[in-house]
């Protein structure tokens, strides 16, 4: 084996494999999003992430597959802000309380990178398909977080109390309460509960 075959094969050995490596890039966008808020360029991700800007493009054809899969691994980055403590155990004040403290801690972490979905699912098909599927997700957590009171209501009356709740707790309501009212979070989490009371029936 030639020193240069052996420098080739030492380099192969200490890189880590393509997964990883467009783990990394993922990983790195999600950062460079919520620590600006902002779109990184891809060679900020690149930097990063530690990769060349060439494989990059050979990991992503687009600036957008690489946003589409980042805002597909949030879910396996943060699994703790997807979850509900005790879902549907607890009377309805503590169910009701347990829900806007999650949604509330859920949008101030990640607000950055939600609206960033918002805002590519205008023009791209698969970032709109990846919105979709996250709502869908959510309000299924409100239909069985919420399913003593939401089973007493007819199919029509449910399902409008489960859109309702979902648009009082989505990143826009957030945005709204916080940014524009310049409501602190513990408000927020007031406010919310003050109107998922109000819309839910009584158990």
């Amino acid at each position: 084996m030639t020193d240069t075959s052996v420098t080739r094969a030492a380099s192969e050995a200490r890189r880590p494999p393509t997964s990883e490596r467009r783990t990394r890039a993922l990983d790195a966008l999600i950062d460079l999003v919520l620590e600006r808020g902002a779109h990184p360029r891809p060679e900020e991700v690149a930097e990063r992430a530690d990769v060349s800007i060439a494989s990059l493009y050979r990991y992503y054809a687009s600036l957008d597959e690489l946003r589409r899969d980042a805002l597909a691994r949030v879910v396996e980055r943060f699994p703790q802000l997807f979850d509900i403590t005790s879902m549907g155990v607890g009377d309805r004040n503590d169910r009701i309380a347990s829900f806007a403290a999650a949604r509330v801690e859920m949008h101030e972490t990640l607000h950055p990178l939600q609206l960033l979905s918002r805002s590519m699912s205008h023009d791209d098909a698969g970032a709109r398909q990846h919105l979709f599927e996250a709502r869908a997700a959510m309000s299924d957590q409100i239909r069985r977080h919420f399913d003593l009171e939401l089973r007493t209501l007819s199919p029509t009356r449910r399902e409008d109390t489960v859109a309702t709740i979902a648009v009082l707790t989505s990143v826009e309501s957030w945005q709204q309460f916080r940014q524009v009212a310049g409501r602190t979070p513990l408000q927020t989490r007031r406010a919310w509960f003050r109107a998922l009371d109000d819309v839910l029936p009584s158990s």
